[in-house]
């Protein structure tokens, strides 16, 4: 077993995240000091899941608003033309494809991060378990030689 120490580097989210203005439920500002047991850091971490929840949630009143008027105030069609209007549905579809494409790809880079700290504490783990036995077993000795006066 290696005993190699393996550093943890912080990815570059984390650090954007930290830099970001904390503000608490009560629109005060908190220290960027990292101390989750804090009710002001934990209210400031909800605060920032409360603005993303909100945002999503405007872009997808927005998008409801626009297929609801297109499906329903929709032009007839002019006699004349052989090629219907689609240009804004097909935009709209292609900007929903961006989207849903964006956030598969946010999803499987937070699985990585995920899989990667779950490792690091599994070796971490290990890595003790292992020294704790070694010692474990040097403690023995000791009281081993202790009992017999040696």
């Amino acid at each position: 077993m290696s005993t190699a120490r393996v550093d943890y580097i912080a990815p570059w989210w984390t650090y954007w995240l930290h830099n970001f203005p904390h503000i608490n439920l009560r629109f005060q500002p908190v220290d960027r000091i990292f101390r989750p047991e804090d009710d002001n850091y934990q209210q400031s971490l909800i605060f920032l899941v409360c603005v993303a929840a909100a945002g999503l949630g405007l872009t997808l009143l927005f998008l409801a608003v626009y297929l609801s008027c297109l499906c329903c105030c929709r032009r007839e069609k002019d006699e004349d033309s052989k090629r219907p209007q689609t240009c804004c549905v097909t935009w709209a579809a292609v900007i929903a494809g961006l989207v849903i494409c964006s956030a598969v790809g946010v999803g499987f880079y937070g699985n990585s991060e995920t899989n990667d700290g779950v490792y690091q504490l599994t070796y971490s783990l290990y890595d003790a378990n292992h020294t704790l036995r070694g010692i474990d077993s040097l403690v023995s000795g000791v009281r081993l030689h202790s009992r017999d006066g040696r």
